[in-house]
């Protein structure tokens, strides 16, 4: 083999060991990370080049502010709120679902034992998303049935974003 064709596979062998760790990096968390359930409000949009999914908008999208009050004029007042600036997000369980318990421009290092730090990025909506608000599902799936609940189960990242493992109609995997 010449030196031409031995760089050539060593490129290409480097590219697949980078796809391969980046996967398994993600099938890893979701394995292995706490599962979160967290409530959510559906949008059922279908889009010609990308096939059938949801939206899905999370209660937890609008955390109070640091003083932990749901008041969010005066708990949010001084948290820049520009597009795209990552933000912590304190989650912790209240009955079945975990629920957002203070917002914070920097990670909190002072959570009790029930409680997770989640980073986001703040939208044009002056929301948190957390990059878990698109479910892509099987051609001809994407029209939800009727039900009365709509849960998602998330997994927590080591590096604290939060991974979609599946959604619960009713309790039931969906599609």
């Amino acid at each position: 083999m010449n030196t031409r064709t031995k760089s050539f596979i060593a490129v290409v062998a480097a590219q697949a060991l980078f796809l391969l760790s980046w996967a398994g990096w993600h099938e890893y968390s979701r394995d292995t990370g706490p599962t979160l359930l967290l409530q959510t409000r559906p949008v059922d949009p279908r889009d010609p080049l990308r096939g059938d999914y949801l939206i899905l908008s999370y209660d937890i999208s609008n955390p109070p502010g640091p003083s932990g009050r749901f008041g969010r004029k005066e708990s949010l007042a001084n948290i820049d709120l520009t597009t795209g600036r990552a933000v912590w997000v304190v989650l912790e369980p209240k009955g079945r679902y975990y629920t957002a318990v203070v917002l914070t421009p920097e990670k909190p290092t002072n959570l009790q034992a029930n409680q997770v730090a989640v980073q986001g990025v703040i939208n044009e909506r002056r929301a948190v998303e957390y990059g878990i608000e698109n479910y892509f599902v099987p051609e001809g799936k994407g029209y939800l049935p009727v039900h009365k609940t709509l849960v998602v189960e998330a997994a927590l990242s080591p590096d604290h974003h939060l991974n979609l493992k599946r959604v619960l109609l009713d309790g039931k995997p969906y599609p």
